[in-house]
């Protein structure tokens, strides 16, 4: 598996131009420069947030919510700078490419669906997940969820798969990139409700997931889509914790009680089940042999 990881990295545009015109530094100072813009990124964020969310009192608000999610729209904003003025190299070399836009993120987003409806389908037939019934007026919540984690998730790819894995696969192998992409991708959600070792081990290898998406298929677009529908699918329509996040949802179902298989307070994503659907999914997308399907995402 590593050698087709490898064999997507020599055959990525992504990778071939983040590669372009690298100056040697020291990796001391690489790693310094990392966690500083890093950590401006959380701060800039994190005012951002604030600015949106002050006039909400209620911190259980769907609205809060709301706002919380679009204050990742600083993080493009961010990268970018930082993209042009220091790294100087554009939105192409972290795969953003302007090719097959909408393609991708309908691709992406089908993916992330089923992969949810998989882990939910497993959850009732396993006895650990009940249908408890629907809520027709979280209809109105769709369209601005469906907004917000999609710049939530988009934010969220650019600066681990778009903006991470290729900066340091600039002067490292691309399995260390992987490694330390999925590692960031881990530590903005340490301090979320009901974390524990298995939501842990699954952040994990979801971050192997998404990287393995953009280096088979050399696109971001790709990845954001399926990222939001997972998160959206998740919460807005089947009613489970987001990361440990309560949203309003269109169905409800419920966890039958907490455990290591279902995910307890966290959600799905910190169960067993999940974390036999990332594997698999990894799989199928390191060794699928549709071909043509990489040759027409790749531009």
């Amino acid at each position: 598996m590593i050698n087709k990881i490898r064999e997507f990295a020599d055959n990525s545009k992504t990778i071939r131009l983040a590669r372009e015109n690298v100056e040697d530094m020291p990796l001391a100072k690489e790693v310094a420069m990392f966690i500083i813009l890093f950590a401006l990124m959380i701060l800039i964020q994190s005012i951002v947030g604030m600015i949106l969310i002050f006039p909400i009192s209620d911190y259980n608000s769907p609205l809060y919510l709301i706002g919380v999610f679009l204050s990742f729209i600083s993080i493009p904003v961010i990268i970018y700078v930082y993209l042009e003025k220091i790294e100087k190299r554009d939105f192409r070399s972290i795969g953003l490419c302007r090719e097959n836009i909408i393609t991708s993120t309908l691709m992406g987003l089908t993916i992330g669906f089923l992969m949810f409806s998989i882990v939910v389908v497993i959850g009732v037939l396993l006895g650990q997940f009940t249908f408890n019934g629907f809520d027709l007026s979280s209809v109105i919540y769709l369209i601005p969820f469906l907004l917000a984690f999609a710049i939530q998730s988009f934010g969220e790819e650019i600066y681990t798969r778009g903006w991470t894995l290729t900066s340091f696969s600039r002067r490292h192998g691309i399995i260390t990139a992987m490694l330390i992409n999925s590692i960031v991708f881990v530590m903005p959600h340490l301090t979320n409700n009901g974390i524990d070792v298995i939501s842990i081990v699954n952040l994990f290898l979801f971050g192997i997931f998404f990287a393995v998406m953009l280096l088979r298929f050399d696109n971001l677009w790709i990845c954001g889509g399926a990222h939001t529908a997972w998160n959206f699918s998740q919460g807005l329509i089947y009613g489970f914790n987001v990361s440990g996040i309560d949203t309003p949802s269109l169905f409800k179902f419920s966890q039958v009680g907490e455990n290591i298989i279902n995910g307890g307070v966290f959600g799905p994503e910190s169960s067993l089940i999940a974390t036999v659907v990332v594997i698999l999914s990894i799989i199928i997308v390191v060794y699928y042999k549709n071909n043509c399907m990489c040759a027409y995402f790749n531009d």
